[in-house]
């Protein structure tokens, strides 16, 4: 779960109990890594802030992680590629935490998709009701996601668009293959919708849907959807082009 869905719950069992929500929270940087197998570019550190009025006691899990076509993830428990110290720690209020991370599994030139996340462990919180009786308890907890790409440095992503359809309701879907041998990052690309009176339609990055992880590793295949208000003025029949920038 997320911590932004993390949040929203927490926010309304407070809503239901009528309590007041005390200030706990976390920042982690980076969010997104770029690491090699080897060499002095197999490793990074992690930090984490905890910007509560509290102690916060967090674990940080390392998962591998695959994604299909439409950019879904899915999640399996990873001990042996990825080292983390500490693994847990209590960060005090308002101080940070630095996690070094390092990858130690196979040099592999294949890249490989990793998912590390920092979850605050519950602190359970005991409420009083309005009546000043014995209320629930509240459980607070955190998590933050971040994403580790492993690569050798020579490798490179490279997208070809095998196909483009319109779906129902108007949204342009572009097929796109990674042809490359290194992880094609489609935040980082030039997307260009092009009719056939030659009219061009730049999309922005940010506006397209790409499923919960916009990489893409090597020889794998993706959907990129276009949402149909930004592709409002290409009528008719369309192509498309990804450019990695």
């Amino acid at each position: 779960m997320t911590h932004r869905r993390l949040a929203a719950l927490f926010a309304a069992t407070i809503f239901m109990t009528g309590v007041t929500a005390p200030a706990h929270a976390m920042d982690i940087s980076p969010m997104v890594s770029k690491i090699t197998p080897t060499g002095s570019g197999a490793s990074y550190r992690m930090t984490i802030r905890n910007t509560s009025a509290m102690p916060a006691t967090v674990e940080v899990e390392v998962y591998r992680m695959q994604v299909d076509d439409k950019g879904e993830r899915s999640l399996v428990a990873e001990d042996n590629d990825i080292a983390v110290f500490p693994v847990q720690s209590v960060i005090p209020a308002n101080r940070e935490q630095v996690v070094q991370v390092r990858y130690i599994g196979d040099p592999a030139e294949e890249g490989r998709m990793y998912l590390v996340r920092a979850a605050q462990l519950p602190i359970n919180m005991p409420t009083t009701t309005a009546e000043g009786g014995a209320g629930a308890d509240v459980q607070v907890a955190f998590t933050i996601n971040t994403y580790v790409f492993v690569a050798p440095a020579r490798s490179r992503g490279a997208i070809d668009v095998t196909g483009v359809t319109r779906a129902p309701n108007g949204d342009v879907i572009v097929e796109a293959r990674n042809t490359g041998n290194g992880f094609a990052y489609l935040r980082e690309a030039k997307i260009t919708l092009k009719t056939t009176d030659g009219k061009t339609i730049d999309i922005a990055p940010a506006d397209i849907d790409v499923g919960q992880v916009s990489v893409v590793a090597g020889g794998a295949t993706r959907q990129v959807r276009i949402p149909a208000a930004l592709a409002a003025a290409a009528t008719g029949d369309v192509t498309a082009s990804i450019v990695l920038l």
